[in-house]
């Protein structure tokens, strides 16, 4: 117990892959299997859901520390940090919002814990923040009340309190 966040999430390494329409599946398959799933935990995600580092670092935070305290909803950590990272209750409703379909054109490849991951060369790293436009965040679940309120505040600090508040959500 106790772990900071910068112990939990020292392993996390994360890049974006561009696809064409219809492929992305085909892609994710082919980077979940060319890996020894026994020793590295690996998420693949929509690009348009995750907005960026400081948001997977939040979400593989809360992950760990729900599946430590015995609260989690999933036997993965890779899909414990999912349902964080959607920011949603339900465990269902976080593989529809998250997940990889014939549409995505764009997707995250993290690799959580274990290792090591290696990237393609047409992998660019994930950056800290990245597409914080009002139209995303509203994709995402955030309300216009809330970005009306949000002032000086950086928008990213919306998501990760909806990735905060899921632990509420979840009792």
């Amino acid at each position: 117990m106790g772990r900071s966040m910068e112990n939990t999430t020292k392993l996390l390494r994360a890049w974006t892959i561009r696809t064409e329409r219809g492929r992305a599946k085909t892609l994710m398959a082919k980077i979940l299997a060319g890996k020894d799933l026994t020793n590295t935990q690996v998420l693949v995600a929509r690009a348009n859901m995750i907005f960026g580092m400081d948001h997977l670092r939040t979400a593989l935070y809360h992950a760990e520390r729900a599946i430590e305290d015995g609260t989690n909803s999933s036997d993965s950590l890779a899909m414990e940090t999912l349902l964080y990272a959607s920011a949603e209750r339900q465990l269902s409703t976080a593989i529809k919002k998250m997940s990889v379909s014939d549409q995505t054109e764009e997707l995250v490849v993290a690799q959580l814990a274990g290792g090591p991951l290696e990237p393609d060369e047409t992998w660019r790293e994930l950056d800290d923040t990245t597409g914080l436009t009002a139209d995303r965040l509203l994709r995402f679940g955030v309300t216009k009340t809330e970005l009306s309120t949000i002032g000086e505040r950086s928008p990213l600090e919306l998501v990760l309190e909806r990735v905060a508040a899921v632990d509420i959500l979840k009792k």
